[in-house]
């Protein structure tokens, strides 16, 4: 909090701040576990029996004297941690049943959350597309190495050429498939961070790329695989791109029909139906007890 504050005062106004929600989240805490016990429910004791044996299994070696040895220097009891766990458990255990009632997301509060964030999910112009980068070798010309580029971005674009190019450049697949097309070439030959991918970079804005690149990806077509791109940078080997386009989406909004977004709405209005379950459960508990600090 100090660190993030750029006055004392600020610092002070954060530290009460977070001391009042600490206190509020500690008096919530009790209510629920008061609101347990006046229950008729009783938690099993098997719950509280596993959850220390498993401490005592994986903190201690299974060593039940070290697990004392450790409370007593911490200044607590078996029967004091024992309560503490039990307590943990009940007030898990309560907020998990509001939560589950929050779970189910219906077709309507989707569509009700998208009609008011569609600005959330405004595009840009993207595309889609896998990519090869082929550096100059250190013992390879420019030319060499412009012609092997050359070499593989026919090969792609006829794939009946792929069994002689790979045989001439030596590169063997790291899997047996019964296609070879460009994501498998891209695994064994491409020298940059999407090679594991097959290449693919996913979607992502148009104007991202670089302008030869955003020209080159607008004459293809879904699908097709271009020449081998060449690109000089003083002090650097020379190096080449062959590119596929997987897709190009024009700039608007993405509808819930998309798998993708209809996941996110899905996974936000979830969230958010959990936040006010929960809330709306807290204000009925702080009605119905009396919290005293002191």
């Amino acid at each position: 909090l100090r660190a993030a504050a750029r006055s004392d005062a600020e610092f002070e106004q954060a530290l009460q701040q977070a001391a009042q929600e600490t206190l509020k989240s500690m008096a919530e805490r009790q209510i629920v576990i008061a609101e347990f016990r006046a229950s008729a429910t009783d938690l099993p004791k098997t719950y509280v029996d596993t959850d220390i044996e498993e401490t005592i299994r994986r903190d201690f070696g299974g060593d039940r004297n070290r697990f004392v040895a450790s409370l007593r220097a911490k200044g607590t009891t078996p029967m004091s941690y024992r309560k503490e766990i039990e307590d943990r458990i009940i007030f898990d255990s309560m907020v998990s049943q509001i939560r589950r009632t929050a779970l189910e997301v219906g077709p309507g509060k989707m569509k009700a959350y998208y009609d008011k964030h569609q600005a959330d999910f405004a595009r840009k112009e993207s595309v889609q597309l896998r990519q090869i980068t082929l550096m100059q070798g250190a013992s390879e010309t420019v030319a060499e190495g412009k012609a092997r580029a050359e070499a593989w971005a026919a090969a792609l674009r006829d794939p009946a050429k792929l069994p002689a190019t790979l045989v001439r450049y030596k590169a063997s697949l790291t899997k047996k498939t019964p296609e070879v097309g460009f994501a498998e070439i891209a695994e064994i030959i491409s020298a940059d961070d999407y090679a594991k991918q097959g290449g693919d970079t996913g979607w992502k804005p148009l104007e991202d790329s670089n302008e030869r690149i955003v020209g080159v990806l607008r004459q293809l077509k879904d699908g097709e695989v271009s020449t081998a791109q060449q690109f000089d940078i003083p002090g650097s080997p020379t190096f080449w791109f062959i590119l596929k386009r997987e897709g190009l989406k024009a700039a608007g909004t993405d509808t819930l029909d998309d798998p993708k977004v209809r996941s996110l709405v899905e996974d936000r209005v979830r969230s958010q139906a959990i936040k006010e379950a929960v809330e709306k459960w807290f204000t009925e508990l702080r009605a119905k007890h009396y919290v005293q600090f002191r």
